[in-house]
């Protein structure tokens, strides 16, 4: 079953709908929750870095020509100022960058081992023990801060490992449970939920941004708060895991058996208990695939910029108070939740009114959005030196990612229907080395923390949006691909074979074939 192309489950005769919240729908959140928590453990360390590094000692100054801008400050109070100037640490731009990067660079490298343990004990035990690592790794974030940098870079990369783990409540939400939790309600409501549960990514960007300033400003708490506060969040989320998380309908002791029945009945050829080895081979030579990583390595350069970077641009260029820096930092996510339930609800419009395609709505959204992404980020490149003007248009350009949700991103579920999960998993864990390469690039470029210095990681990452754009209209597809069947025309060949030895082969030859021999005029025979 795959959105947008099958939409035989709307009004199955026969089927009810349990009106009430159901146990599918506490599944739904805990995979918001889970989303959430990645989230906010990601974007506070963007924001509150701010607060760590003493960006002033750290500043290199060398002989600056008059064709470079340096943009004055406006921080309209001392303790701002004093603030900026104070922080513990003497991190170099490049180091800071390797801090910033290193939990994804630990969530990359962990993807594929994951993915084969969640194979081998069940993902709901993964994820527990993953919200434990990354709870305790978040804890004992600020000493090993103070110890040393790579102290720091160590367990953040520990923590990392931990979040792939986090990973698979959202991987049995938007790929076990789109066959046995969320595909059994009707498509549009199972897309609703779906909608819901990767909408938590954007929340809890939303969330750490907006807070995590205010808790670095409070003397009682500081930076240091705010790992503890989000450690402990991690473990809450444990317990919760725990008590309402499980993987299918019929493992919940508590489910009524209405919702039970329906979800069974609506599960239809979901079923996972017969999934096919996935043809590694026939996808690593298909235009479409590549297509579509690239594609999603340009969305995934969008918001790896603002998970990571853009509180930094925000504080030692545009030189926003920490606290004024949450709040900006925290609108882009919020504009890319709105661009994403807007254009979510009117790309399922379009297909149940059959007005276009699965295939030029993903490229339309896809394009639209990356155009109007680049479009966004020139602006930013054009206010300069205004502080206000370049926030509003960095809001502006995570509007347009959010418009771009219904295209490249989900687009493997339409490719490949069979093999979604495995898809999803490779193609996430490569766009998500682009949150490891982003900051690595910017610490870089940015050494003397110029606008002009800036002005260059803009336009790098114009280039690098729009290429995907290119590529993903050009060569993109969302028509399931052939090798979406090749186990399954295997195995009917299989059979059929078993069956046509069974009945026309003549039992000697058949006799002789069990034996590894080929009869003479077999083939004239069949």
């Amino acid at each position: 079953m795959t959105f947008g192309n099958n939409m035989e489950l709307v009004g199955k005769p026969g089927v009810s709908n349990p009106s009430t919240l159901g146990r599918r729908h506490v599944v739904a959140f805990m995979g918001f929750l889970s989303c959430f928590l990645i989230n906010i453990q990601r974007m506070s360390l963007g924001v509150s870095i701010v607060a760590m590094v003493n960006q002033t000692a750290t500043d290199h100054v060398i002989d600056l020509n008059s064709t470079i801008i340096v943009c004055p400050s406006i921080n309209s109070t001392l303790s701002s100022l004093k603030q900026k100037v104070e922080g513990e640490f003497t991190w170099s731009s490049q180091e800071q960058g390797y801090v910033l990067g290193a939990g994804f660079l630990g969530f990359c490298l962990a993807t594929i081992p994951a993915s084969k343990l969640s194979k081998m004990i069940q993902a709901r035990r993964v994820a527990l023990y993953s919200s434990i690592l990354t709870s305790i790794t978040t804890l004992v974030a600020p000493v090993c801060a103070t110890w040393h940098v790579n102290m720091m870079i160590a367990v953040l990369l520990i923590r990392g490992v931990g979040q792939v783990g986090i990973r698979f409540v959202v991987a049995a939400c938007s790929c076990l449970c789109l066959i046995s939790w969320l595909s059994g309600s009707l498509v549009k409501k199972g897309a609703l939920l779906s909608t819901f549960v990767i909408s938590g990514y954007s929340l809890g960007s939303t969330v750490a941004s907006a807070v995590t300033g205010c808790i670095c400003d409070m003397p009682s708490l500081g930076w240091s708060g705010v790992f503890y506060i989000f450690g402990g969040f991690g473990f809450l989320h444990a317990v919760l895991t725990i008590y309402l998380l499980y993987e299918s309908p019929k493992d919940h002791p508590r489910i009524s058996s209405a919702e039970l029945i329906y979800l069974s009945d609506n599960e239809g050829c979901a079923s996972n208990s017969n999934t096919p080895r996935t043809p590694w081979l026939q996808i690593f030579t298909s235009v479409p695939f590549y297509a579509l990583l690239v594609g999603i390595l340009g969305q995934y350069w969008t918001f790896s910029y603002f998970w990571t970077v853009h509180s930094t641009f925000l504080g030692t260029i545009q030189h926003f108070p920490i606290t004024e820096n949450d709040y900006w930092s925290c609108l882009p996510f919020l504009m890319k939740a709105f661009g994403e339930y807007t254009s979510s609800s009117i790309a399922n419009w379009l297909l149940m009114k059959n007005y276009v395609t699965v295939d030029v709505l993903r490229r339309t959204c896809n394009t639209i959005g990356c155009i109007g992404f680049s479009a966004a980020v020139f602006g930013t490149y054009l206010s300069g030196c205004n502080g206000s003007i370049s926030a509003i248009t960095a809001a502006v350009s995570m509007f347009f990612t959010g418009v771009a949700t219904p295209g490249a991103m989900i687009c493997c579920i339409d490719m490949a229907p069979r093999f979604a999960g495995s898809l999803s998993g490779l193609l996430n864990g490569a766009g998500g080395s682009t949150s490891f390469i982003v900051p690595i690039i910017v610490g870089i470029l940015t050494k003397n923390k110029t606008l002009e210095e800036w002005h260059l990681v803009f336009f790098i990452s114009i280039a690098v949006v729009m290429f995907s754009c290119v590529v993903f209209a050009i060569f993109g597809s969302a028509k399931v691909q052939p090798w979406n069947f090749v186990e399954e025309e295997k195995d009917q060949k299989s059979i059929a074979m078993n069956e046509y030895e069974k009945k026309e082969i003549p039992p000697q030859i058949s006799t002789i074939v069990s034996n590894g021999q080929t009869p003479p005029n077999f083939h004239n025979h069949r």
